[in-house]
């Protein structure tokens, strides 16, 4: 048997064990977050150990490791060394005690259920996210809004249902050290470096990156910043001195604040945002209807329902079961949501069933979050407005004429924030016993966001109310970075077919040169194959300007 036929055979063999459970897992993982219900809490353990002995297996990872050794030509059967790289990089990251796979699953999936079941106390009564977030957009009453930012905060100290698990930020601080035993068991210093390194990204290209868009975007940001403190000090009636974290407009400050900004919710009040997303991708020439029937896109009763209050695309079995979960309210954050997450839907469902298992991903998540990124710029775009929207041209022409700038301030405000999120992750990982993080957060959005902490002698654990530190450990580079890739690709189409939106020919291009090829390439040989260069910055850095 050549080498080539003993990759065949292995791949064959490791797919077949682990297609059905991993099926099997994202069902049960789909059934809890839409339901928050106790028995896939057990399921999802369950599963979720049953697929991970499959990539820790130690024969499996010295066979795989042997095979990629042998094929590191890849110049006689590219497919195949590719899928035997891809199954390497996975079984790589597992090569971790059957104790260790297990207490990560268990504290996983609990950590996970929390999440959904939590519901902030605000006013008096138990309330979803989507009322915290209203009111924070909305409001003008500073009283009001510093209750509400609060309110999302006590995340960090709930124990879910019952009360018998630690709280949630000791909770995220233990899965981290069990994560960083794996890494260790691995041969790695951490589970922040393996999962990067692993990631095709590596950890000093990463932060080099992250350091030169620090390093773009300080004077534009802080110009803006200035302004728009002025904006929302009057709009609180305080002093400039005076603002704090609930006067930004969101939880996080990774949005823009409703402070003289150009406000698209009064253009989808009383619309219908699945109709108008499915138009969005049939003037692409991309299908939906599948998806939209397979998933759960809007909130249940906010005093009974657990189901997850975020959102989000998961590939169950694709190209053939993709689904979404959103919680779907008529405005314009839900509407660039659900852009954002079919755009991570027909990424998922144009793969093409004649391509190899392990191909049926994406070359990486930062690719897809550049589709996704792409599609919710929609939103913006003024023969959109006027087409699926209905808008006059008149109305649609005023915004697009407002939307560069609007782009700006978006890019602006939420490249500080990844850098806020990505250093304190790292950090995370490389200390998590240490008992000044929850300074060294505040530290961090002060460096990087310009935001005052809520008082000098504040110390909370905030950075654990966002669910990424605990569900998407070493992801949030993927939003950045997909945003960099997606401003390359995005000047790539306009310049070869034209303005993205509504464009057949655009969506035909995407489809059949990207979406059909899954992660037959790394990512970086997929940016040069769609636009002919390597990975540059200055297409995104020019966006932040205005």
């Amino acid at each position: 048997m050549n080498m080539n036929d003993e990759a065949h055979h292995f791949l064959r063999d490791f797919q077949a064990r682990v297609q059905p459970v991993s099926k099997a897992q994202s069902i049960a993982r789909w059934n809890l977050e839409t339901t928050g219900e106790e028995q896939y809490i057990e399921e999802c353990e369950r599963l979720e150990i049953e697929l991970l002995k499959h990539y820790s297996d130690r024969e499996v990872f010295v066979k795989v490791k042997d095979l990629r050794e042998s094929m590191s030509d890849t110049t006689s059967h590219p497919d195949t060394a590719r899928a035997i790289d891809i199954v390497y990089r996975d079984c790589a990251g597992h090569q971790m005690s059957q104790e260790t796979i297990e207490e990560l699953a268990k504290r996983g999936v609990q950590l996970d259920a929390c999440y959904n079941q939590f519901r902030a106390l605000f006013k008096g009564e138990k309330v979803a996210d989507n009322v915290i977030d209203d009111c924070l957009k909305n409001e003008t009453d500073s009283l009001l809004v510093e209750e509400a930012w609060r309110a999302s905060k006590t995340i960090s100290h709930f124990r879910g249902e019952g009360g018998s698990l630690a709280e949630v930020h000791q909770q995220i601080r233990e899965l981290v050290k069990v994560r960083n035993r794996g890494a260790n068991e691995v041969g790695f210093e951490n589970y922040y470096q393996m999962s990067v390194e692993l990631s095709e990204l590596g950890l000093d290209w990463l932060f080099e990156t992250l350091d030169a868009l620090a390093e773009a975007s300080d004077e534009p940001f802080n110009t803006f910043k200035t302004d728009l403190d002025g904006q929302l000090a009057q709009r609180f009636g305080c002093d400039t001195a005076n603002l704090r974290p609930w006067h930004y407009g969101d939880r996080f400050f990774q949005t823009a604040p409703k402070a003289g900004r150009l406000n698209l919710d009064v253009v989808f009040e009383g619309r219908d945002l699945v109709d108008l997303t499915i138009k969005t991708f049939d003037a692409l020439g991309l299908e939906t209807r599948p998806i939209v029937d397979k998933s759960d896109l809007f909130p249940g009763d906010p005093k009974t329902s657990k189901k997850c209050q975020h959102a989000f695309c998961i590939g169950i079995d694709a190209p053939d079961d993709v689904r979404i979960l959103c919680n779907v309210v008529d405005n314009h954050r839900w509407m660039g949501t659900m852009l954002h997450e079919f755009g991570h839907g027909v990424d998922s469902a144009g793969l093409s069933l004649e391509l190899p298992y392990f191909f049926r991903r994406h070359a990486h998540t930062l690719t897809t979050e550049a589709i996704a990124l792409m599609m919710e710029r929609h939103c913006f775009n003024a023969r959109w407005l006027q087409v699926v929207v209905g808008l006059s041209e008149k109305e649609a022409e005023q915004i697009q004429s407002q939307a560069r700038a609007e782009f700006a301030v978006k890019h602006l405000i939420f490249t500080r924030w990844v850098l806020v999120m990505c250093n304190f992750e790292r950090a995370l990982y490389e200390r998590p016993d240490e008992p000044d993080l929850d300074t060294l957060w505040w530290d961090l959005v002060e460096k990087y966001q310009g935001v005052t902490r809520p008082g000098p002698e504040h110390s909370e654990p905030d950075w654990a109310s966002k669910i990424h530190l605990a569900g998407a450990p070493a992801y949030y580079q993927n939003y950045l970075l997909g945003e960099v890739f997606g401003a390359q690709l995005e000047d790539h189409i306009e310049k070869t077919f034209g303005p993205l939106a509504l464009n057949r020919r655009a969506g035909e291009f995407l489809n059949n040169e990207m979406f059909a090829n899954g992660a037959r390439w790394p990512w970086r040989d997929l940016l040069r194959r769609l636009t002919g260069e390597d990975l540059k910055l200055e297409p995104f850095v020019a966006k932040l300007s205005g």
